[in-house]
């Protein structure tokens, strides 16, 4: 009778690969005890193929938190023939916070495991193709874009203090632990010990005293860039120990969780305090943070980049260990064939809008959620007349069909703005505010009773009035179809198309009479208006309106800041947009509704982000779904 065929033994450099290890990592575990002491042939170890299957015990446990002695437990620490489901389930239950996370955990192991035995087309090894109009146009340090797309990679390499997940509830990141005191005019915060940067040095209180001294008053000072909006309320940052930190306030400060501690991105003080231009540094050092991914590559031309797992991150290695940002002329297309795994689907793209509904993929889902960016026309009341006319500004917007260009423009998947400047979606976002539905003889007789018409053949009192509209190629269809619209009521309008970096240096510098401008920030802090509108403010940004002035508003913007409670502030910032919605200093005209389209056999995690993090960014790119594989917690 033939003997029992042993099974093939493997080395210690074919286990580690298998199981995505270091042969060190491997070694360790069995110093601990948690690995059986491997066989020796010739001197070399030998391991039999069933170790892989601890392995992947060992690193599932590791996920979910369990200490080293908790592991060797669920291994180890049970009578012979107890269940790995009871194991599991008595370990968990001494960790209560925890347990909503494990069987989330659990459920999502349990679909992969079933998808394995039925799909041939699932990919295991974890690697995620991304392609969009989200690409970052330069190297992406956090000096290198003002906008959120290059923000949202940056995010990937460095920290913040605190980041949201799908709850838009924050979490414990850099931070473990974070209070005001009573007057809200302090914040401390303890960052979580061990956590190191890229090159292996610590993470300390200290790098983020340096941080926003560095943005505040030192080299990388710019009022335009978003991540500095609200820091002009710091008066003082301390490191007072090793992991804690206090921040002063002038006084309190609403959004400072969510524009301060939960925005900025953390640098490391023995790289950036050799800065003395951060806007034109450049090299491997600028991308070299805390964060959960590494820059592997980064194309300058197509800013196509690949990001691979930071192997050591504190909060374990990532689900997803390998990101590609592919740089495709047809992203929907190459979706299409699968040469992709998720692609941006939203937006003002013609080429998107027009061809998505005809996407067609095996394992092919969709996810949507009203949007939290907006695409505005602006008018340069610094002009003067007729710009800093109400009638003009309300003649403009009757004349105006907002209905068309979403239909139009956006085919549909989104919806008119709010004149009050907040997304319609937002939580405080003002009922019954007026809204300026088409109405083409309103508008003419508006013009009429100012003494203006343009040469439409229309025999009409006053001179020709003829205006510039401002735009990047990204809202070109847009502004066309806006100069149509006017055009009809008798305002000629002259388009001017420029790239997206001339035109925000042109918005920001108030060289326009009318300007297309898009942002976020729809549905976050209303704070957002204050920063956009009030006349108090000192800072040139692209997304700040020229010649605004209302000491209504800057009173009202002032009060809310200071509110006793949630039901005041809510009062104040009503009133607020109904001076915006009123005054018109800028009309909202559309916000696109926010799609992802994803192969959910590759990851199906997705989420957008409550009320974005970088104005309406990361949208659905949140690294917390990328670091856990979840949507809620850790």
């Amino acid at each position: 009778m033939q003997g029992d065929v042993q099974p093939e033994l493997l080395t210690i450099g074919e286990v580690a690969r298998r199981a995505g290890l270091a042969p060190s990592a491997l070694r360790f575990y069995e110093a601990e005890g948690l690995v059986e002491p491997a066989e020796r042939v010739s001197g070399r170890r030998r391991y039999e193929p069933r170790v892989l299957r601890r392995l992947d015990v060992i690193d599932l446990a590791k996920r979910a938190g369990f200490s080293l002695a908790e592991v060797r437990e669920l291994l180890d620490g049970f009578e012979a023939g107890v269940p790995a489901s009871q194991r599991w389930q008595a370990l968990a239950e001494r960790k209560l916070p925890e347990v909503q996370g494990l069987i989330d955990q659990a459920r999502a192991m349990k679909r992969l495991l079933g998808t394995g035995l039925t799909c041939a087309c699932l990919r295991l090894d974890r690697n995620l193709l991304f392609a969009g109009s989200d690409r970052c146009r330069a190297r992406p340090s956090p000096f290198a874009s003002a906008r959120g797309p290059g923000l949202v990679q940056a995010g990937l390499l460095f920290d913040t203090l605190l980041w949201k997940d799908a709850s838009g509830r924050f979490l414990p990141w850099l931070a473990e632990g974070w209070e005001s005191s009573p007057d809200k005019t302090q914040w401390h915060i303890r960052l979580r010990p061990g956590v190191r940067w890229h090159d292996g040095s610590a993470l300390t209180a200290h790098d983020v005293e340096f941080t926003f001294e560095y943005l505040m008053s030192g080299p990388g000072s710019h009022r335009e860039l978003i991540q500095h909006q609200g820091l002009e309320r710091i008066v003082a940052v301390q490191a007072t120990g090793p992991n804690t930190v206090v921040f002063g306030l002038e006084a309190p400060y609403p959004p400072f969780e969510e524009w301060v501690a939960g925005r900025v991105l953390i640098l490391p003080k023995h790289v950036w305090s050799r800065v003395d231009d951060p806007f034109a540094a450049e090299g491997p050092e600028t991308t070299m943070g805390s964060g959960p991914y590494l820059l592997e590559s980064y194309h300058d031309t197509t800013g196509a980049c690949t990001y691979d797992a930071n192997d050591d991150y504190f909060l374990g290695l990532p689900y997803v260990r390998r990101l590609e940002f592919l740089a495709l002329p047809d992203p929907l297309a190459a979706f299409h064939r699968g040469e992709v795994d998720a692609v941006n689907a939203g937006g003002e793209e013609a080429g998107f809008n027009a061809s998505f509904g005809a996407v067609r993929h095996r394992t092919f889902a969709t996810m949507a959620a009203r949007g939290e960016w907006a695409r505005a026309l602006y008018f340069n009341l610094a002009k003067g007349f007729p710009f800093d006319d109400l009638r003009f500004r309300h003649a403009v917007a009757y004349g105006i069909d907002r209905d068309e260009l979403v239909r139009r423009v956006l085919f549909g998947r989104g919806e008119a703005g709010s004149a009050g400047g907040l997304g319609p979606s937002h939580p405080l976002a003002a009922p019954d505010l007026v809204s300026y539905r088409h109405d083409p003889a309103q508008a003419t007789a508006l013009l009429d009773d100012l003494g203006l018409h343009a040469g439409t053949g229309r025999r009409r009192r006053g001179p020709r009035l003829t205006v510039g509209l401002q735009t990047s190629s990204a809202s070109a269809d847009a502004a066309e179809l806006i100069a149509g619209q006017l055009g009809e009521v008798g305002i000629e309008v002259g388009v001017e198309v420029l790239s997206l970096d001339d035109a925000d240096t042109a918005a920001a510098e108030g060289r326009y009479e009318l300007a297309l401008v898009g942002y976020g920030s729809l549905g976050g802090d209303p704070d957002w208006l204050r920063l956009q509108l009030c006349s108090t403010i000192e800072a040139r940004s692209r997304i700040r309106v020229h010649g605004y002035q209302s000491r209504r508003f800057d009173d009202l913007a002032v009060r809310q800041l200071s509110a006793p409670d949630g039901a005041t502030r809510q009062d104040l910032v009503y009133e607020m947009q109904r001076v915006v919605a009123e005054d018109i200093p800028m009309l909202c005209l559309y916000v696109p509704t926010r799609v992802i389209a994803f192969d959910e056999q590759v990851f199906d995690a997705w989420y957008f982000t409550p009320g974005g993090v970088w104005g309406a960014y990361p949208g659905a790119l949140n690294k917390h779904a990328l670091v856990t594989g979840k949507k809620i917690g850790f």
